[in-house]
C-alpha cells in the first residue's frame, strides 16, 4: 500500500506535500477553495451563535421579559441567544429566511439591551434568502439530538440559566421531530456533562450518520479562549467549551470538537448547532460566516445582497493534521485495518475503502459500535 497516496486520495491533495512540510503549511494548492471544503467537511453543517469570538454571553435573569409562549418552557433565568432564537421561531412560526432569522435576533438582542451580535458559520456557502430549516429536506431520514446544559452548580461562575435553555430548546426542537435526544446537565437528574460524558455525547449523536439525517446540537454553558496550541488558528487562540469538570480534565478546545463532532459526518447530513456561550463565534471553525452586524444588516436594508463570505479563520490544517496523526500510526508500525479504522473515524465510514480497499460494511460515521451513553 502507497500510504500517502491513500491519505491523498482521502484528502484531495499532492502527497508530496506531507514529505517534511512544516506544520501549519500544509493547505492543498491544487483545488479551489470551494472544492477543498467539500473534501474537507462532507456534511452540511451549520451553526448559530450570540456572540463573536471576542464577546462574552449573557444570561437572561427571567425569560419572561422576552415574550415567550406560556408553554415555551419553564421561565426563570435562561441564556440570551437560546432565547432569542425560540422567541423569533416562535414569532413566524419556523417559516422564515436565514437571514430573516437572524435580524430578528438581532433587534431582539438590542431591543433587550444586550451587546451581543448574532452570527452563522456554515460548512456550505448559504443563500441566506433561503428558507431556514432544521429538518433535513430529506424526510425520511432520522432525527436527532444532543442538547447540554452547565449551571457549574456550586462552583466559581456559577450559571443560572443553562437548565432552563436546554428544557426550552427540548420543547422546541420536539415540534420538528426530534424525539431521540440525549441530555447532559448538572441538575441531579441527568447524566453530568464532563469532559468524557460531552465526548461520548458527540460520538453518540454521530454514530450511525447516514445521507438525509438530521442532527441537533445545542450547548449552553461557559466557553472559553486560550492560546492556540499547534498553530492552526489564524488569531492564535482556541476556542473552547468548559465542561463541568474542567479544573481536573480541562477545556475541550475547538479542534477537538470539530475532530468529534463534524469531521466523522458524511456527505448528506445535515447538523445544525446553536452556541450559547461566550466566544462562539467561530467555535466550530467552518469556512464559511455571516455576521449580523448593524453594518451588514444596515448595508442589507439599502439593497445589498446578504452573502455569506470564506472564513479567514477556516484552516485546512485540522484535517490535514488529523490525516498526520494516521501517517505516525502506519510510521509506528500500525496495520492496515487499524489505519483504515482510524481514518473512517476521522473522516466517515467510505474513507475506510482508501486505506483497505474494502467497504465500511454499511456502516454509518463510528461504525456501528463506537457511540457513547
Amino acid at each position: 500500500m502507497d500510504f500517502l497516496n491513500s491519505l491523498a486520495e482521502l484528502i484531495g491533495d499532492d502527497p508530496n506535500s506531507y514529505r517534511g512540510a512544516p506544520r501549519g503549511q500544509r493547505d492543498p494548492d491544487n483545488a479551489s477553495y470551494e472544492e477543498k471544503v467539500k473534501k474537507s467537511v462532507r456534511a452540511d453543517v451549520r451553526m448559530f451563535s450570540g456572540c463573536m469570538d471576542t464577546q462574552t454571553s449573557a444570561d437572561v435573569g427571567n425569560v419572561a421579559t422576552f415574550g415567550l409562549p406560556p408553554d415555551a418552557g419553564p421561565g426563570g433565568a435562561g441564556g440570551a441567544c437560546t432565547n432569542a432564537m425560540i422567541l423569533s421561531l416562535y414569532q413566524n412560526g419556523g417559516n422564515c429566511t436565514w437571514l430573516e432569522l437572524l435580524r430578528a435576533m438581532q433587534i431582539t438582542l438590542k431591543q433587550k439591551g444586550f451587546s451581543q451580535v448574532p452570527q452563522i458559520s456554515a460548512s456550505r456557502k448559504i443563500s441566506l434568502n433561503g428558507q431556514f430549516n432544521l429538518v433535513h429536506p430529506r424526510t425520511n431520514g432520522r432525527t436527532k439530538a444532543l442538547l447540554i446544559g452547565i449551571n457549574y452548580v456550586g462552583q466559581q461562575g456559577q450559571l443560572r440559566g443553562c437548565h432552563n435553555d436546554v428544557k426550552q430548546m427540548c420543547g422546541f426542537i420536539g415540534n420538528y421531530g426530534f424525539g431521540d435526544m440525549k441530555i447532559l446537565m448538572d441538575d441531579g437528574g441527568h447524566e453530568q456533562p464532563t469532559y468524557r460524558s460531552i465526548i461520548n455525547g458527540f460520538r453518540w449523536l454521530v454514530s450511525g450518520a447516514a445521507p438525509g439525517d438530521s442532527l441537533f446540537f445545542h450547548y449552553s454553558g461557559h466557553g472559553g479562549s486560550v492560546p492556540d496550541d499547534d498553530g492552526d488558528e489564524a488569531d492564535g487562540m482556541d476556542e473552547t467549551m468548559i465542561p463541568l469538570d474542567y479544573m481536573s480534565s480541562g477545556q475541550i478546545r475547538d479542534d477537538e470538537i470539530f475532530r468529534e463532532l463534524v469531521a466523522p459526518l458524511p456527505e448528506g447530513v445535515q447538523l445544525t448547532c446553536v452556541m450559547d456561550c461566550c466566544h462562539s463565534g467561530t467555535i466550530l471553525d467552518l469556512p464559511y460566516s455571516f455576521v449580523a452586524s448593524e453594518s451588514e444588516m444596515h448595508a442589507v436594508a439599502g439593497g445589498a445582497t446578504p452573502q455569506m463570505t470564506p472564513n479567514p479563520g477556516f484552516s485546512f490544517a485540522k484535517v490535514l493534521k488529523v490525516g498526520m496523526q494516521m501517517f505516525q500510526m502506519y510510521q509506528g508500525g500500525a496495520s492496515t485495518a487499524s489505519i483504515g479504522m482510524a481514518a473512517a473515524q476521522a473522516f466517515g465510514p467510505d474513507a475506510l475503502a482508501a486505506f483497505t480497499g474494502g467497504g465500511s460494511g454499511g456502516h454509518g460515521a463510528y461504525g456501528g459500535d463506537h457511540g457513547g451513553g
